[in-house]
């Protein structure tokens, strides 16, 4: 790839980002329970004009710094309530961090590396994924990887370390501890393991903690003066618990990750192989850094017991830099691209095989059987894909094949744009809207013993849960127990004259004895009390 030929992948580069990370990105509703909650408690800072104290359902709600919730709901205030507004500044920060991914490649490579790093960055599902949903994790990726980036500037004595030490600052107000203890295991084992430990000194210890103190404790410091116990809280409860206990939920087996990491770097899981060992046989400094970025985060989060596949997003950027390496430098016709569109020739079977329904699914994947016009679509996109991955292979065309990976993944992601809320996905933003269309104002919303976290996103109000436990320790006044109603006070209400939307799960229906059906998706039912013409 000459410096030319750079200068025309580049603006193709953009096209393709902007593709993966804007289109259609309001276009489908929030996803339960993780984005639906940030979402929700962003919106409610937005509304309220708090943005101080985090609030869910409008009860104080502190599992997670405030940044993420202050980007979003500045997504709201600029982009509009809606579910565009809410992940806007998601697509904002995967360009952050491709562009500095480029960067950071550029520097330790050069820029033909820096384009095909991006392209393969863009193009992991892992990635696609994080970037359209509303969490912490790509915030705190985007965090990460600037870091490392001003870590390599700083070995590179290019650049001052207070640089980093404001960046970590930042990254705490976004997932607590985890980016400066994550960045800063990867520093000191890089500096071991080079032969620098020594520079450790030059990092400007003294300014550099008074920089992250700065930015990194005024809202800690101002909530846990506001909010009496929350110092423990945040020590025992949200730290100590997951490190120990796996107290949060989501215990997995140590192995967790290995499992899932190809899933996550598809479709370029079979070339990470070669990729990683080229790279620890051609073991230079900038190798070395980049092997120690990927592994740090599996290595961590696999020893704690609560793990969720978007822990190890910061493991993907170095990946993604070290597979361009590696394809840089590659041969024409591998037998590698070979297995590959094998692979992809036997998915392309499968699709077929479940639009014709001759494949049996597991028994959690069964409601996927009924989308036999998607699965043909697939296995037709899929079939065409492979025609031309060996078309390339035959003409010794790398960059091609390279190229129509990429639109392998585009062709796979096209259903959820476009049909995310007809996919049988965890989205209930139908019900929400139903309700918010048919309730008046003195109505009641309620959900008996069960928590869709964007429901009051949808319904534009305050919603009562029954049976449903919620942290009320930090609450200063008692209004929001007429907010948290048990199943005895619910049901009393119930009979009252006053109208009830209730969201509730089809195991628990049988609860009810007399009830109107409003409407229904998967598990859920809405309900009332009292006919609609009422």
């Amino acid at each position: 790839m000459g410096r030319n030929i750079i200068w025309i992948h580049i603006p193709l580069l953009l096209i393709i980002c902007i593709y993966f990370l804007f289109f259609h990105l309001g276009s489908y509703g929030l996803f339960e329970t993780t984005e639906a909650r940030y979402a929700e408690i962003s919106y409610e800072m937005a509304k309220t004009g708090n943005f101080i104290t985090p609030r869910l359902n409008y009860i104080k709600h502190f599992h997670k710094p405030p940044l993420t919730y202050w980007i979003t709901a500045m997504g709201y205030h600029i982009f509009g309530y809606n579910e565009w507004g809410a992940r806007s500044f998601l697509g904002i920060a995967g360009l952050l961090i491709l562009t500095v991914t480029f960067l950071l490649s550029s520097s330790m490579f050069d820029k033909k590396i820096g384009v095909l790093s991006s392209l393969i960055l863009v193009s992991m599902v892992g990635f696609i994924a994080v970037t359209h949903i509303v969490s912490t994790d790509v915030y705190l990726l985007a965090s990460i990887v600037l870091s490392v980036y001003l870590l390599w500037q700083w070995e590179k004595k290019s650049i001052s370390p207070l640089w980093l030490w404001a960046v970590l600052g930042i990254s705490s107000l976004i997932k607590g501890p985890v980016g400066p203890f994550l960045v800063g295991t990867i520093a000191i084992a890089y500096l071991i393991l080079s032969g620098q430990i020594k520079r450790i000194k030059e990092f400007q210890i003294k300014k550099g903690i008074l920089i992250f103190s700065l930015i990194a404790f005024p809202w800690y410091i101002i909530v846990c003066l506001k909010n009496r116990g929350l110092f423990s809280y945040f020590l025992y409860v949200q730290l100590l618990s997951r490190l120990r206990s796996g107290g949060m939920g989501h215990p997995h087996p140590w192995y967790y990750y290995l499992c899932i990491l190809p899933g996550l770097i598809f479709p370029w899981t079979i070339y990470s192989i070669p990729a990683l060992g080229s790279s620890i046989f051609h073991l230079k400094k900038e190798n070395l850094l980049l092997i120690l970025w990927m592994i740090i985060p599996i290595i961590i989060f696999s020893l704690m017991r609560t793990k969720l596949p978007f822990y190890i997003m910061p493991s993907l950027p170095p990946l993604a830099i070290l597979l361009a390496s590696w394809w840089g430098r590659r041969e024409n016709g591998l037998l590698i691209d070979r297995i590959m569109w094998t692979v992809i020739l036997i998915l392309a079977i499968i699709s077929f095989g479940n639009a014709a329904q001759i494949i049996p699914l597991p028994k959690h994947l069964s409601e996927w059987r009924q989308l036999r016009s998607l699965w043909l679509i697939e296995g037709f996109i899929l079939s065409g894909l492979t025609v031309l991955g060996y078309i390339a292979l035959k003409k010794k065309k790398a960059i091609l094949n390279f190229y129509i990976l990429i639109a392998l993944v585009a062709s796979i992601c096209i259903p959820f744009l476009f049909f995310a809320n007809r996919l049988p996905l965890n989205i209930y933003a139908g019900l929400g809207r139903e309700i918010k269309a048919l309730a008046r104002p003195e109505d009641m919303v309620a959900q008996y013993r069960c928590y869709l976290r964007s429901l009051p996103f949808y319904v534009g109000r305050r919603v009562v849960l029954v049976g449903v436990s919620r942290e009320t320790q930090f609450e200063d006044s008692p209004s929001y127990r007429e907010f948290l109603l048990s199943v005895e006070e619910f049901f009393e209400q119930w009979k009252e004259d006053r109208r009830i939307f209730c969201v509730v799960n089809r195991d628990s229906l049988s609860e009810f004895k007399d009830y109107f059906l409003v409407a229904e998706k998967r598990k859920y039912v809405v309900i009332t009390n009292r006919p609609l013409s009422n």
